[in-house]
C-alpha cells in the first residue's frame, strides 16, 4: 500500500480495530484462567455477560470494513488484506465464545459438586489457557509487526495444546471406565477439554489468514 494513501489509512483503522479485539479476547481467556482454579461462579457469570461485548465489536468492524471495500474499492493485495481483517473478526468472536462455554460448564460443575475429576486435570486445563492466551499475543504482534516468523511461531505452539488435550482426554476416559456412573463432572471436564483444544486450532486459523494476507499464498500450519 501507498503510504498516506486513504486504502492505507483505512488499513490502519481496521488494525486498530483488530488489535482492540484481540486484547478483550486475551482479558476474557485471563478471567477463564482465574476462574478455573477459583470456580467463582460470580465471576464466570460475568465472562458469559462480556461475550455480548465482543459480539458487538466484532460486527462493528465487519460494518465497517464492508462500507470501506465499497467506497474505496481496492484490489489486489488492499482487498486481501481488508478481507482477511473480517476473517479474523469472525476467528476472535468464536474463540472469545469457548470462554462462554467453559464458564458455563464450571457453573454446573460447581453447582452440581462434580469436582473429583476436574481437580485432577485443572492445571493441565490451565497449562492449555496460558498457552492459547500466548499464541493470541504472539500472533496479533506478528501481524501489526507484519513479522511472519511471530506468527509462524504461534501456530506451533498449538502442537503443545494438542498434546496436552490428548492426555486429559485419556485420563478423563479412563475415568468413566471405572466409576459407576458417576460422570456428570466428568463429562463436562471433556467439552472444557475440547473448547480449549478449539481455541488453539483457532488461532491458527488466524496465522494461516495472516501469512496469506502478507505473502499471497495459502498456509497450512495445523
Amino acid at each position: 500500500m501507498v503510504a498516506g494513501s486513504p486504502i492505507d489509512e483505512v488499513y490502519n483503522e481496521l488494525l486498530e480495530m483488530v488489535k482492540e479485539l484481540s486484547d478483550a479476547t486475551i482479558s476474557m481467556y485471563e478471567r477463564t484462567l482465574e476462574t478455573l482454579h477459583s470456580l467463582d461462579t460470580e465471576r464466570a457469570l460475568r465472562i458469559i455477560k462480556s461475550d455480548a461485548e465482543i459480539d458487538a465489536m466484532e460486527e462493528e468492524l465487519i460494518e465497517f470494513a464492508t462500507v470501506q471495500i465499497v467506497r474505496q474499492q481496492p484490489v489486489a493485495t488492499d482487498l486481501r488484506k481488508i478481507l482477511m481483517i473480517i476473517r479474523l473478526a469472525r476467528e476472535y468472536e468464536r474463540i472469545a465464545d469457548y470462554t462462554e462455554n467453559i464458564a458455563e460448564y464450571i457453573i454446573l460443575i460447581k453447582e452440581n459438586e462434580s469436582l473429583d475429576h476436574y481437580e485432577k486435570n485443572v492445571d493441565k486445563f490451565s497449562e492449555m489457557i496460558e498457552i492459547v492466551i500466548a499464541m493470541l499475543k504472539l500472533v496479533i504482534e506478528g501481524l501489526i509487526e507484519e513479522d511472519k516468523s511471530k506468527i509462524k511461531e504461534a501456530a506451533n505452539m498449538d502442537n503443545r495444546v494438542d498434546t496436552l488435550y490428548h492426555q486429559v482426554m485419556e485420563s478423563l476416559i479412563q475415568h468413566i471406565r471405572i466409576v459407576d456412573g458417576k460422570v456428570f463432572g466428568t463429562a463436562h471436564a471433556i467439552l472444557i477439554n475440547k473448547h480449549i483444544e478449539r481455541a488453539g486450532d483457532h488461532v491458527t486459523n488466524i496465522a494461516e489468514e495472516m501469512l496469506y494476507a502478507l505473502k499471497g499464498r495459502r498456509y497450512n500450519l495445523g
